[in-house]
């Protein structure tokens, strides 16, 4: 299935910015009305709010990149022609590691330079696995021009121990709210799940599949149409698309000044893009994923770049400062006017 506007010429063009687009905001109001659904779903089954919020919510935000580097890499495998699958496959790798510097050079530096957040409890573990798992990635980018199926496991692996890691820390004692202690599951179960909210998880599924294939489709469409490459598109056009969740947190904790939620949601976004993301899409091509020459050679190393100006100062100190901020912004629009300027020359 096909559901880019093959017209040709400016019009053809303007066409496939406009499917993009709505591909865009499905996936984003799609993602919506996903996690509100297995939110309700979880309590209606007893499962404490903090347990749904370290799991479901955190990988909800995430599930535009997710469905989308899934759904690119699918349509290269089915496509059948090795120039436009390299050009999927980029487009998915891309959307993963432009989403991390996005989240972290853009969204999250601008919020660092308007209100510093806290790095308090629970920074340090969570931003040392960034930095390590960021690391490894820059790591298997020297190894050759793809990520192994080995690494791809490894990476999965790591995504299940820092999952594990969430829940455990959200499970202990003296961590659940006095409303959430000794709930009793079974009632929960009994008043049984709302027909609604098993609708609206379907739905925010569908629309979020619906449109990461109009997404992708159009973003391809464009880059033939206009002559311009795979990975420059994935790498901004898609990744800052998709990342309008955690924008859309970062500044929704600005708002109401609490913008070290939206410092976390960055942190753990960026682990599930390094490791759910990559993993999975290399393990569903059942060979290595070839990463692009800009992404490997320059993308994962400014993104570990961006990532340890955002840890190691934080961890002496326990605090963000302003510099980090303008520093990790820096970082990111330096990168995307190099990417750009080596396309155009």
């Amino acid at each position: 299935m096909n559901l880019s506007f093959s017209a040709g010429g400016a019009f053809g063009i303007v066409a496939d910015i406009l499917l993009l687009a709505v591909g865009l905001v499905l996936i984003i109001k799609g993602g919506d009305i996903f996690v509100d659904a297995a939110v309700a779903v979880a309590r209606s089954l007893g499962v404490p709010e903090i347990i749904v919020g370290a799991t479901v919510v955190s990988i909800g935000t995430t599930l535009p990149e997710i469905i989308t580097s899934t759904a690119s890499v699918v349509k290269g495998m089915a496509a059948g022609d090795a120039a436009l699958t390299a050009g999927y496959n980029s487009l998915a790798v891309g959307n993963a590691v432009g989403s991390m510097m996005c989240n972290a050079g853009l969204i999250l530096g601008i919020a660092i330079l308007a209100r510093p957040p806290r790095a308090g409890k629970g920074f340090s573990p969570k931003g040392l696995f960034l930095l390590a798992t960021t690391a490894l990635l820059a790591v298997f980018s020297l190894s050759g021009g793809a990520i192994s199926i080995a690494e791809g496991i490894v990476l999965l692996v790591l995504f299940v121990v820092f999952t594990g890691l969430n829940v455990y820390e959200a499970s202990r004692p003296g961590t659940l709210s006095p409303a959430l202690v000794g709930r009793d599951s079974g009632a929960a179960l009994r008043r049984g799940i709302k027909g609604k909210d098993i609708a609206f998880f379907i739905l925010g599924a569908a629309a979020i599949a619906f449109g990461a294939i109009l997404l992708i489709d159009n973003a391809q469409s464009l880059c033939l149409e206009a002559g311009i490459p795979q990975q420059l598109i994935g790498i901004t056009v898609v990744a800052v698309g998709t990342s309008l969740p955690e924008l859309a947190t970062a500044l929704t904790s600005l708002k109401k000044g609490a913008s070290d939620i939206g410092l976390g949601n960055v942190i753990g976004a960026n682990v599930i893009n390094a490791t759910l993301i990559l993993g999975l899409i290399t393990c569903i091509t059942g060979s290595a994923l070839e990463i692009d020459a800009i992404t490997k050679n320059v993308a994962v190393w400014v993104s570990l770049a961006i990532t340890a100006a955002l840890v190691l100062p934080s961890l002496l100190t326990g605090k963000t400062y302003r510099a980090q901020g303008l520093i990790m912004l820096a970082l990111y629009l330096g990168f995307i006017l190099y990417n750009a300027l080596a396309v155009v020359v």
